[in-house]
């Protein structure tokens, strides 16, 4: 969709008291980034089954761990993903958190939230990732293939992908790929949202590269 920049801090938001969407195209990290600012020491929440997680860390922890799990492969993530509700849950100093794969529902009202944005911004590595992770466009290709089979699916889905996998009217973008490997794109991040990185985020941090052995870092060479 070109190139797109992180816009300057807007003077109508409030980033220490707006909702925070996070918004993505799969295979673009949303549910890594929606972990990480849960992690954080902040006012941040997200609703699941009613819970607060992000204020119960005990729980919070549990979710992280089963969905990541360095036992399971890449492309059966998807099976453990939990997804928070999008009801609002009655805070009087929280700022809840959605998560939203793909669009953010027309009847969802976005006005009183930021809209976090990760992407890749490389149409071959965001292809990789499809491929390794079976999201997006390789969601329903199976583990056992024909390498034309694969070459057919790779080919048509190269023609239809945009050079990036960036989403419109984000407040904050960020190139995810960059954000895991570089501390201080970690920081403006949470400098956007008035938090402070701490110990168990970088924690979640180095066990999801973990998970993905070589795979990640490969791809930023």
């Amino acid at each position: 969709m070109g190139e797109i920049f992180s816009p300057p801090l807007n003077s109508l938001l409030n980033t220490n008291m707006n909702n925070i969407v996070i918004n993505y195209l799969g295979g673009s990290g949303g549910s890594f980034v929606y972990y990480y600012l849960l992690a954080s020491d902040s006012n941040i929440f997200s609703n699941v089954n009613s819970i607060k997680i992000g204020e119960h860390k005990n729980f919070l922890d549990k979710c992280f761990y089963d969905q990541f799990r360095k036992d399971r492969d890449l492309n059966d993530w998807k099976k453990t993903e939990i997804w928070p509700s999008t009801d609002i849950l009655p805070c009087d100093n929280g700022r809840q958190m959605f998560l939203f794969c793909n669009e953010v529902p027309k009847n969802f009202n976005v006005a009183d939230s930021v809209i976090i944005n990760p992407y890749i911004g490389d149409k071959k590595k965001w292809l990789r990732i499809q491929v390794l992770k079976r999201c997006w466009e390789f969601a329903t290709f199976p583990k056992k293939y024909t390498y034309k089979d694969f070459l057919k699916r790779y080919q048509r889905v190269h023609r239809k992908l945009e050079q990036d996998s960036k989403v419109a009217n984000a407040d904050f973008y960020l190139d995810f790929l960059k954000f895991l490997y570089d501390k201080n794109e970690r920081i403006k991040l949470c400098d956007f949202l008035k938090i402070s990185v701490n110990s168990r985020m970088e924690q979640y941090l180095t066990h999801y590269l973990d998970c993905h052995g070589d795979f990640l870092s490969r791809l930023t060479r």
